[in-house]
């Protein structure tokens, strides 16, 4: 038999190529459309922002030596901002940390490299916060799931929606299920996610669903395997506010910071519902509508891939090629080059697409209001001196991160939101 590679296959080396090679997107363009508040006075939980609600509605024409107006005067009333806390943790061994000090060794340092991408994680985990309303709705479940280890999902980060209902889930992710008209969780606890369906409608979990959970129950993260775990301890009504809070009438977030969008219209953003079909008029109703109930100035069009689509095929047939193009002519358009921003606008106001955005909505979003209100920007908890602490009685070490954050639109009547666009969907989960 001659010698061959199967042969000699334990005198080979093998050729490891430099470094690791990241698989996941990290980019967060979005957060930073927020003008950072670093002198906000944090009272308990809470940073109160004054807001001017009415006029002084003491004014009218009268008749020559008619009565004069009954005195009024302005309205003023507060929004009370609380501070939201998103933490992240580590914990590796002695042993991988010694074991990975060197290239040799490994494709990255151990310790190094956990460090380093709990900050990606944790920015990307607030892209799905910036996105939504603060409830932290993940999903919701689509039917009664009984004693099974899987569970049908729908309604994609709490919004109404048959399609990838388990869009904002992963496997390792630890959820509980919420009652919607009391608010409180339903008996089981947590159960581990094992696996996520490709065709984006279950989940599987590594233990029986409790018999509790039922049909248009909330679906959200917790902190952790616990089988009596309290309310407290998952993400319900924890993060920081987010678009479809700020850029809302009512359907989403009708108490806004401590004001009802009831009680005061003001506050309420240009909604506009069951669009269908995306049209240039569509989208210049809701600004010339904004314009009028809030001044509006829109900066950035927000909205995802699937929408930015739809938009692309409004010019479709209007296209025309000219000059040099005649000779080598592109279908296609710049946002074919990728990137969030890859220069498409309407109205010569940018397109920017985030893969987070709710499916079929469009966001006109005026950010002169919008402040990050900081009271710790990031950092890693380190108040007895050291980053890294001992665990009890194993050889292990752990690290938190930790940001103390909420966003706002001070203005949210500046800004106006499509929902309802026809798309073509495709189910593609973010990791």
């Amino acid at each position: 038999m001659p010698a061959d590679l199967s042969t000699m296959a334990t005198l080979l080396k093998e050729d490891y190529g430099v470094g690791m090679k990241n698989q996941l997107a990290d980019e967060t363009p979005v957060l930073d459309l927020f003008e950072r508040e670093d002198n906000a006075t944090w009272e308990g939980r809470e940073h109160v922002e004054a807001v001017h609600v009415n006029r002084n509605r003491g004014v009218y024409a009268s008749a020559e030596g008619g009565a004069q107006p009954t005195a009024g005067n302005q309205q003023i009333e507060n929004f009370r901002i609380p501070i939201r806390y998103i933490h992240g943790g580590i914990r590796i061994t002695t042993q991988l940390i010694k074991a990975s000090k060197s290239n040799k060794g490994s494709f990255a340092r151990g310790m190094q490299l956990e460090m380093d991408r709990l900050l990606d994680d944790l920015r990307v985990q607030r892209l799905f916060y910036i996105w939504h309303d603060g409830r932290a709705v993940r999903a919701l479940i689509n039917g009664d799931p009984g004693t099974t280890t899987t569970v049908t999902l729908d309604s994609p980060g709490g919004v109404a929606g048959a399609d990838h209902g388990n869009r904002f889930i992963n496997a390792g992710d630890n959820i509980a299920a919420v009652n919607p008209a009391s608010g409180l969780l339903r008996a089981g606890g947590t159960r581990l996610v094992s696996a996520i369906a490709s065709g984006g409608t279950t989940a599987t979990v590594t233990a029986a669903i409790d018999g509790a959970w039922a049909d248009n129950d909330f679906v959200l993260t917790a902190y952790g395997a616990d089988a009596s775990v309290a309310l407290s301890n998952t993400e319900w009504q924890h993060p920081p506010m987010g678009f479809l809070g700020m850029i809302d009438n009512g359907t989403f977030v009708n108490s806004y910071f401590g004001l009802s969008r009831t009680q005061f219209p003001i506050l309420q953003s240009v909604d506009i519902n069951s669009v269908g079909g995306l049209s240039a008029d569509i989208l210049q109703r809701a600004q010339d509508v904004t314009l009028q109930v809030g001044n509006c100035k829109t900066a950035y069009h927000l909205t995802h891939p699937d929408t930015r689509r739809a938009y692309l095929t409004i010019m479709e047939n209007d296209r025309r090629y000219m000059g040099p193009a005649l000779r080598n002519p592109d279908a296609g358009t710049v946002a074919f080059k990728g990137g969030y921003n890859s220069g498409l606008a309407f109205g010569e106001v940018p397109i920017m697409v985030d893969p987070h955005c709710p499916y079929g909505m469009w966001f006109g979003f005026d950010n002169r209001s919008a402040v990050r209100f900081v009271m710790s920007d990031g950092e890693w908890a380190d108040e007895d001196g050291a980053v890294l602490r001992a665990a009890t009685a194993v050889d292990t070490w752990d690290a938190t991160y930790r940001i103390y954050e909420n966003f706002a639109l001070l203005r949210p009547n500046q800004s106006f939101r499509l929902r309802g666009v026809s798309t073509t969907f495709v189910v593609a989960h973010i990791v």
